[in-house]
């Protein structure tokens, strides 16, 4: 009796064992994403939006914001939109996330800057902002002081209005005179 090489039977048989490797490779990555997703905190996905420059839809207290992620630091992510840009604290919105595609991405500026820092430069340049706070509302002025736990803003009738730094739920200034 002789053995015969059957090349047809050869070539089936490689090609279901590389088609079982793939399979399970794939399988492995999708675990391992799934691993780094469940370790990931919401300051690792902004990290990855700014990297990125993702376009996000935000919702936070009663308000909207969308737009391309520009920059960021350790507690809030920057939004460009439409002739506005926004400082949004992570710990009080939830974000809906466009990854962009291929070629697209525009890195924006990662820092270590806080929010309050962010808000302290508001003060010293005397720039007009709009304060985002719980149930839609915006205290709208110029920033005069920001101090351990609150900020001071001068509104347009010249009242000094005092918000907590906890009720702050986002900063949004116009881009026109940047």
């Amino acid at each position: 009796m002789t053995f015969e090489h059957d090349p047809k039977l050869v070539s089936d048989l490689r090609e279901a064992v590389a088609r079982a490797w793939q399979e399970e490779a794939e399988e492995d990555e999708q675990l391992t994403a799934l691993a780094d997703r469940r370790r990931f905190t919401i300051a690792d996905l902004a990290g990855e939006m700014v990297n990125k420059g993702f376009r996000v839809a935000v919702e936070f207290g009663g308000h909207s914001f969308s737009g391309v992620v520009v920059g960021g630091g350790p507690d809030h992510v920057t939004v460009a939109g439409s002739g506005l840009r926004a400082d949004i604290r992570l710990d009080t919105a939830y974000w809906s996330v466009v990854p962009a595609a291929k070629g697209e991405t525009r890195p924006g500026v990662a820092t270590q800057e806080t929010l309050n820092a962010r808000l302290a430069e508001h003060a010293d340049q005397r720039n007009t902002v709009r304060l985002a706070i719980p149930g839609g509302d915006l205290v709208i002025g110029l920033v005069t002081v920001v101090a351990q736990d609150h900020i001071e803003i001068e509104d347009a009738d010249n009242r000094h209005v005092w918000v907590p730094m906890s009720l702050i739920l986002a900063v949004i200034r116009s881009t026109e005179f940047q």
